[in-house]
């Protein structure tokens, strides 16, 4: 029996000294602000990859080769879902061969589950609408109340994918859902001063940040989703503008800013250019920095 005890102590002994390899989940996003929720929840139990960058159109992400080996590797795949991804997504799955992580496998997550859904078309909706979204506005990370419920999302979904780390997503949630709020309540406090100021956008990103903020959006520079504007439609937009005293132009980063600012000329509003996911300009590498980033900035103009 002493040689037993001797043998079995040699053996621990000898486990102890390997190393004992993390296991992390490697999960890919669509989009920044998903990869954020995920860092948040999920700590060091897990790895994540955003497919698109703060300062690309999250509708046209450019795909790379490279896409298709991060997502066969992929133990998860998290999108914005409501057809935001609808023109680059579905041919990046099947690529990756992953069937874990196609739709309807144990590994993929519609992140906007839950989520009252804005401007949701009414009747039959066709390429002459331009791009529109037959399922809603899928821009709801833009209101703060809406990432908590992706966080929420995404904390069910990792406790699932790995029940060994319930309490480490748990204790996740709870601490970004708390940076949320305590951020939230900073923003609404600095916005308050502007409920239903009027202001006009290129395209349709905004409305979940107006209707949390209280601001009014009037019009677009864009008359449908994705379609250039017309002489006329900015003549139209100009007088609107000039009768509600609309005073900012709001735009994303990644459209160019020459027919804005030849209406902000024609109205005297003021053209901003602001992100809309984390990373669309240098220092919003997070989402609370993103919108502290949209509000200061917002603030500063309406002043």
């Amino acid at each position: 029996m002493s040689f037993r005890r001797a043998f079995l102590a040699v053996i621990l002994l000898l486990c102890s000294a390997l190393p004992v390899r993390a296991e992390v989940l490697e999960i890919v996003t669509t989009t920044p602000d998903l990869a954020d929720a995920v860092r948040g929840v999920g700590g060091s139990r897990v790895r994540v990859q955003s497919l698109c960058v703060g300062y690309q159109n999250p509708h046209q992400v450019e795909t790379r080769p490279s896409y298709l080996r991060t997502l066969a590797q992929a133990d998860a795949f998290i999108q914005i879902g409501l057809d935001l991804e609808v023109a680059w997504v579905p041919e990046l799955l099947r690529g990756s061969r992953n069937s874990r992580i196609m739709a309807g496998g144990p590994g993929f997550l519609d992140a906007s589950r839950g989520v009252r859904v804005l401007e949701v078309p009414r009747g039959q909706v066709d390429r002459t609408m331009g791009d529109v979204h037959p399922m809603g506005n899928p821009h709801y990370t833009m209101d703060p109340t809406n990432m908590k419920i992706v966080a929420r999302n995404v904390t069910g979904f990792l406790k699932r994918l790995d029940p060994a780390g319930a309490a480490t997503y748990d204790a996740g949630y709870r601490s970004y859902w708390t940076s949320l709020d305590t951020a939230d309540r900073r923003w609404k406090a600095q916005m308050a001063p502007f409920q239903g100021v009027p202001v006009v956008t290129w395209h349709s990103t905004w409305p979940y940040f107006a209707a949390h903020f209280g601001l009014q959006v009037i019009g677009h520079i864009e008359p449908q989703p994705g379609i250039s504007p017309s002489p006329a439609h900015l003549n139209r937009l100009s007088a609107l503008m000039k009768d509600k005293k609309v005073r900012i132009i709001v735009m994303e980063t990644w459209f160019p800013e020459n027919v804005a600012q030849a209406v902000a000329r024609r109205t005297g509003a003021r053209v901003l250019k602001l992100p809309v996911l984390p990373g669309g300009v240098p220092g919003t590498e997070s989402y609370v920095q993103m919108m502290d980033h949209v509000v200061s900035n917002l603030v500063e103009a309406l002043r």
